[in-house]
């Protein structure tokens, strides 16, 4: 009996180590790394073009009652139309130290490609010492501008002379030749040397303000400061397409 009784014992024991395996003898399984999906980054923000202007005819004086004045005309050389254009004179001493600036916008609300405007820029009241000057301009791509203003105004018949009470007035007709009435009509005016520096910038309306459709109305602009002889002057115009809301 003693011996049936360690048969038995020693198969529970064999079972024992079969069913455990040899375990001192198999290395550790070492998890594999789990794959993930990579998520690309996204795209770097394009930067829209810098708008590109030429400035020139570019004059300053002062005036007679201590003003400085900087005028200049500013084309619009890239192709699409701009709007809001604005500039900055920053006047600077011998040591390149800003020593004043100002600013103001062209006189046209809108500039196609091409297009100039003039602009003038008043220091009022004073007229610092200065060794040099940087002109900045700054401008927004058409927006809604464009679709407000009138595009059958002209100009015909202007011409340029002496005034009795001021320095120089230039007298002509504004023309609506659209298919739509025009209000808010404006005039702006730029005068020239022979040289081509801009010597008078002024701004004016016709007679009538509103021109309807086919119809003309007479303007004289008066420029109170004249800075040079003038030699010829150019006229532009502006409006408003009357709506019917």
């Amino acid at each position: 009996m003693a011996r049936r009784n360690a048969v038995v014992v020693l198969l529970c024991v064999a079972t024992l180590i079969t069913g455990c395996g040899d375990t001192a003898g198999s290395p550790p399984e070492i998890p594999r790394p789990q794959a993930t999906p990579t998520i690309a980054p996204p795209p770097s923000p394009k930067l829209a073009p810098r708008l590109r202007f030429d400035i020139w005819g570019v004059n300053s004086y002062q005036d007679a009652v201590g003003s400085l004045r900087f005028l200049f005309e500013v084309r619009n050389l890239n192709d699409s139309a701009v709007e809001d254009v604005r500039a900055q004179v920053i006047l600077r001493d011998a040591e390149g130290h800003m020593v004043g600036s100002q600013r103001a916008y062209a006189r046209l609300d809108l500039l196609g490609p091409g297009d100039t405007a003039p602009i003038m820029i008043v220091f009022f009241l004073t007229a610092p010492e200065f060794h040099t000057y940087d002109v900045e301009i700054e401008a927004e791509r058409a927006d809604h501008v464009q679709s407000l203003l009138h595009p059958g105004l002209h100009v015909v018949d202007d011409t340029g002379r002496v005034g009795e009470w001021v320095p120089y007035e230039v007298l002509g007709s504004a023309r609506n030749a659209g298919d739509s009435d025009a209000e808010s009509v404006s005039l702006h005016i730029t005068c020239y040397d022979e040289e081509g520096t801009v010597v008078a910038v002024g701004s004016g309306a016709p007679e009538e303000r509103t021109i309807l459709a086919g119809d003309s109305s007479d303007f004289l602009v008066s420029l109170g400061a004249v800075a040079g002889q003038v030699s010829n002057c150019k006229v532009q115009v502006e409006g408003l397409v009357v709506t019917n809301d």
